[in-house]
């Protein structure tokens, strides 16, 4: 018999919210350490998982939160949150940029801290986002937990792919559903 891990939540309860600019540094971190969880073993480097990353990430969800911004006035945006109202997930639509997109509507983002994965929080995030509907999601190709859960939210890869230059060529597949 193992013993608990004290940095694992006790009471797995979990809220679904919209977030406030006053969640922003949160949602910075939670952000870059769920990237780090799925591509660091695909991207090297202190851009992508150390303070420069979280400052990035503060400028990015500080304008998507801004009434008035394109990104607030188009996105769709909601957090889990833990029994003390902290943010442990996060998870944000917009509509898709491709030219001839397959869906109206694409997951853009889906990350939880490590500790609340396989609590059922991404797929909460997910519905409360999508309602349901149908949307599309772009996912690392050598991301096979994503994909698995993408799978199971009934999403299935439709043949278009991408590479993302300024995210070090990673290769993208583009899932429907």
């Amino acid at each position: 018999m193992t013993a608990p891990d004290p940095a694992l939540p006790s009471d797995r309860a979990f809220a679904i919210d919209v977030p406030t600019l006053a969640d922003v540094p949160t949602l910075a971190r939670v952000h870059v350490r769920g990237w780090e969880i799925a591509y660091s073993h695909l991207l090297q480097g202190e851009q992508w998982f150390g303070q420069e990353a979280i400052d990035r990430r503060i400028a990015h969800w500080t304008s998507w939160l801004t009434p008035g911004t394109r990104e607030a006035d188009e996105g769709v945006f909601r957090v889990g949150r833990d029994g003390d109202g902290t943010v442990i997930g996060l998870a944000a639509s917009w509509p898709p940029h491709e030219a001839q997109p397959a869906r109206s509507r694409e997951l853009s983002l889906l990350y939880l801290d490590e500790n609340w994965l396989g609590t059922g929080l991404a797929r909460e995030l997910t519905e409360a986002i999508l309602e349901g509907g149908p949307a599309s999601v772009w996912v690392t190709e050598d991301n096979p937990r994503a994909r698995r859960f993408y799978e199971k939210a009934g999403f299935a890869p439709d043949g278009a792919g991408r590479v993302e230059e300024h995210l070090g060529s990673l290769r993208d597949i583009r899932m429907v559903r």
